[in-house]
């Protein structure tokens, strides 16, 4: 096989052609989370909302519509490299000269008719306009005039928001506000300023509306009343529950085919939040799992920070985590993350830099597009704080530049994370070990991440026999409720050879929540639940039972015990099962005289490894995954990574020599085939956040298995210092000389 060295500048002049026969198959056959055929929803010639979206979303205040420059505004998003643009058209204030009824014009406005303005001038420049509408709740002048047409509680007062100042009045999914006022609000909109689409802001309804409409409509779905929360049982508010989502679907639905009356090119979206949300009791009924139909291009609001009083910081690849799961539930749409303006809380001033450029180039890693929320002012760059203004250009210019090979995009992958909406909704009521739903995941995210292991989610609503297939190994972190028909999915799924890895309460309660006495996959396990679970937070401990296991040999000759944390269940061992690591109760420390055991127990397994007819399990009896998010002990997530890596066993198609604080990225076209993108993204910094600087890192390799597909052409769309290739011992080898903050090369296979 010839060998090439191909420096930077060739790369970036002409790209290359290879002839020499090298390939990357074990690329091509990778899970893409719901293949896109012809019969799909990309067409041909895919609408304008289905290309990379680079989007600037402009709040205004009523003030802002003082001396109101639109040609300021598109120059801006000219130069920035915006090509839409999301604006006020009305709502709760409206920014053009409404005629209808429940109108409440800007007061700023005069006779100027702002949304008319920027949409002129948008237009001309060749920007979309999408329009921003709120329904949510009115002010008090209006809500005298119409007082049917909102929400009220179980003693008839009205409904206020008491999040809003001033109090707005709240309406609801049925109500004449969200339904018919809203149908009227958008078609005058859409007809008269031909703008390209609707943002649908704040459309959930929290708490339990007692409206005439809601009254009626409930007594007909259920023959019951409305619960009142203060005394309503836990089956009265599920039942509440299941009404209140179908509502709020037939109200999505109703929206967008106002919308799409104009037209298909119209777009039609609204706001969903933080995946691993779980709510309360009764929350807003709106989630992916009923959206993603309803919407044009998903967004997932996505801030660095929460609109709170106790402020942290995300995670920095939580913006590559929500894309991949908006990609798993609808790759076919565009993933777009809402992001800026401080989490809200603090909306007046900067957001951190660094940290928002490395939440860009996370996102865009997993194929994902941006909206930047700018709150305050005309425009970023006509506001009180301007520090943050030109923060995107550098990945809005970088898209724009690659749109046609970054276009349709979706992560490689072929390991995937379970993913459970019952067991998210499980966590309505806090457990007793005191855990979040995200922990358990954001745990294995971490393991994945630092080893540079491409992952997938696998939403529970879509898996298949044929969807499991094309997983090499699936994680199941805590996924405490399964379907009866899950179970038999995921059994048949490691009885034809499948590998398997899961935790703690796995298959241990029904889809709806209700314990079960055993593990719905015992056998598959090939253990059983005592009924009995332990404290084991603390001075605990796993023994090593089984040293030669490939999972625990690394350490297995310097120690017999391993840090036990979190809960663990007690569990019975099959025979033929193999117990890797065993419980040990609890070895107090104090007084240390007495911290001491007289034998190490050996009975009850904390992971084991179980043959099930042809395929492989590693199942932990305790909490592996949560515990690596919490405390990240090296050996909880040492023996995560090894189980991984022993059921995967070679084929996972990409590795890097670079730090746990590089993340790996590699998607895939969903047009082209043989189509990738390599991505890296460096997180090198100092202690705490933010960040305040980067630290670059040097000499970084990156492998990519090849196995018979020839390699027709690439090209590196940014680097820092030499690129060399080399092609070698069925290897596409990638040396770059230096990472400051991202990398990027495309690959086209023949």
């Amino acid at each position: 096989m010839p060998h090439k060295n191909i420096n930077r500048r060739n790369f970036l002049q002409q790209g290359a052609i290879i002839t020499g026969g090298v390939a990357l198959t074990p690329l091509v056959g990778y899970a893409s989370p719901k293949p896109i055929t012809a019969q799909s929803t990309l067409a041909d010639e895919p609408m304008w909302y289905q290309r990379p979206l680079r989007m600037l979303q402009t709040v205004l205040r009523e003030p802002d519509a003082v001396n109101y420059n639109a040609q300021a505004v598109v120059d801006y998003m000219l130069k920035t490299d915006c090509n839409t643009l999301v604006v006020n058209a009305g709502g709760i204030v409206d920014f053009f000269q409404n005629p209808l009824p429940a109108a409440n014009i800007n007061q700023f406005m005069g006779k100027n008719d702002i949304l008319r303005d920027i949409t002129n001038a948008c237009h001309k420049a060749g920007i979309k306009v999408i329009g921003r509408v709120d329904f949510r709740g009115v002010e008090e002048k209006i809500f005298r005039q119409f007082p049917d047409w909102f929400s009220y509680d179980d003693t008839g007062k009205p409904i206020q928001l008491g999040y809003t100042r001033p109090q707005l009045y709240a309406s609801c999914y049925t109500s004449y506000h969200r339904n018919e006022h809203a149908e009227q609000f958008i078609k005058y909109i859409v007809g008269e300023y031909d703008i390209d689409g609707i943002w649908h802001n704040s459309i959930g309804v929290g708490g339990i509306c007692h409206c005439s409409r809601c009254k009626a409509s409930y007594k007909a779905k259920t023959g019951a009343d409305l619960p009142v929360y203060a005394t309503a049982s836990d089956e009265d508010l599920k039942q509440y529950m299941v009404w209140k989502s179908e509502v709020a679907d037939q109200h999505m639905r109703r929206m967008k085919e106002t919308v799409k009356a104009f037209g298909k090119e119209k777009a039609y979206s609204a706001e969903v939040f933080s995946m691993f949300e779980s709510g309360g009791k009764v929350d807003s009924g709106i989630d992916l799992y009923n959206a993603r139909e309803h919407f044009d291009y998903l967004v997932s609001v996505a801030f660095l920070t929460e609109n709170s009083e106790h402020i942290h910081y995300e995670d920095l690849n939580y913006a590559n985590t929500i894309v991949r799961f908006l990609k798993s539930m609808a790759p076919e749409k565009e993933a777009v993350i809402l992001y800026g303006g401080n989490g809200t809380a603090h909306r007046y001033v900067m957001d951190p830099p660094q940290d928002l450029k490395i939440w860009l180039w996370e996102g865009l890693s997993a194929g994902g597009r941006f909206w930047n929320c700018s709150f305050t002012g005309q425009y970023p760059g006509a506001t009180h704080d301007r520090r943050n203004a030109y923060n995107h250009q550098d990945t809005y210019s970088f898209i724009k530049k690659y749109e046609h090979l970054l276009a349709h995009h979706v992560p490689v992958a072929n390991v995937g994370i379970y993913y459970s909406r019952p067991t998210r909704l499980f966590y309505r009521n806090k457990p007793p070990e005191g855990d979040s739903f995200d922990d358990a995941i954001k745990g294995i995210e971490r393991v994945l991440a630092e080893n540079h292991i491409p992952y997938h989610f696998i939403p529970d609503d879509q898996i298949s026999t044929d969807r499991l297939k094309k997983y090499k190994a699936i994680i199941m972190p805590d996924v405490k409720c399964l379907s009866e028909n899950e179970v038999a999915l995921l059994q048949n799924f490691v009885a034809g050879g499948g590998k398997l890895l899961a935790t703690y309460e796995t298959s241990l309660y029904s889809e709806d929540g209700l314990p079960k006495k055993d593990f719905g996959l015992a056998d598959v396990f090939g253990c059983h639940f005592t009924g009995e679970k332990v404290n084991t937070r603390k001075d605990c401990y796993q023994y090593i039972n089984d040293p030669s296991h490939p999972i625990v040999s690394p350490d297995s000759a310097r120690t017999e015990l391993l840090i036990n944390a979190g809960f663990t269940l007690l569990c019975e061992a099959n025979p033929s099962a193999k117990k890797i690591c065993t419980y040990t109760p609890l070895v107090h420390n104090q007084p240390p005289e007495k911290a001491w055991t007289n034998e190490w127990a050996k009975e009850l397994p904390t992971v084991l490894e179980h043959d099930y007819q042809k395929g492989k399990v590693i199942y932990f009896a305790n909490q592996p995954d949560q515990v690596t998010h919490a405390m990240g002990h090296p050996d909880m997530s040492n023996l995560l990574l090894r189980s991984l890596q022993y059921l995967a066993g070679e084929t996972i198609p990409i590795s890097t020599n670079a730090p746990e604080s590089v993340h790996l990225g590699l998607t895939q076209s969903a047009r082209a085939e043989g189509e990738y993108i390599v991505t890296l993204v460096n997180t090198t910094s100092g202690q705490g956040r933010p960040i305040r600087r980067l630290v670059p890192v040097n000499a970084v390799k990156i492998l990519l298995d090849a196995d018979g597909k020839t390699l027709k052409k690439f090209e590196v769309m940014r680097s820092q210092g030499a690129c060399k290739v080399e092609l070698k011992d069925d290897k596409v080898e990638v040396t770059l000389e230096r990472l400051e903050d991202y990398f990027s090369l495309f690959v086209k296979m023949g």
